[in-house]
């Protein structure tokens, strides 16, 4: 099943129409519908915009099979999507985690791009490892000054949370960056607490 497939299946079993999704996720009906017949790809940004007004996680819509108790996830196996519009691909490569709310995901930047997320709700967590290269993760709240960018070059990690609306953006012009994102979303709808 392909995402747009995904989506229509969810938003059926939720008992939404496609008005009823796009009010939920800010996404227009005529935009939803082209996704829903595979005649366009969404970007990052609108599959979690979709995502969230499913109620779901963007892995959730990925026809994520269920593991076996001890499984190898070969390369050509992963879940893969790639922003139309700058190239960064996001891999999936955790896809039995995906059911207890933790994504482990590989993002490859081209150079100098970057991919805006909205806010994954309150109680989801994010770390970040870049892994080559170097980026740039920027809360994109203006009201928010204190801790609102932070640059990670090779080996370096941070935390965040992942309330609010974010970007992350590869710094380097001439090289693609890598990075490893772990979304925790374990225990959506409670406070976090980084101590």
């Amino acid at each position: 099943m392909d995402f747009g497939d995904a989506v229509k299946a969810r938003r059926t079993q939720l008992e939404l129409s496609q008005g009823d999704l796009s009010e939920r996720c800010g996404i227009s009906k005529a935009m939803l519908s082209e996704i829903e017949s595979g005649k366009k790809n969404p970007t990052l940004r609108v599959a979690c915009s979709i995502s969230l007004g499913l109620d779901c996680q963007i892995s959730d819509l990925l026809d994520v099979p269920r593991s076996t108790r001890l499984e190898k996830l070969e390369g050509d196996k992963r879940r893969i999507l790639v922003d139309p519009q700058s190239g960064v691909e996001r891999h999936l490569l955790s896809p039995p985690m995906v059911s207890h709310g933790v994504q482990v995901l590989l993002f490859i930047f081209p150079p100098g791009q970057s991919v805006e997320f909205n806010a994954d709700g309150a109680g989801v967590v994010e770390h970040a490892t870049c892994i080559t290269g170097r980026l740039a993760i920027e809360r994109l709240d203006p009201s928010i000054e204190d801790n609102a960018r932070v640059e990670l070059g090779s080996g370096e990690s941070a935390n965040y949370a992942a309330d609010e609306p974010h970007s992350i953006t590869n710094l380097l012009e001439a090289q693609e960056t890598r990075a490893f994102i772990v979304i925790d979303a374990s225990r959506r709808g409670e406070p976090v607490v980084f101590e």
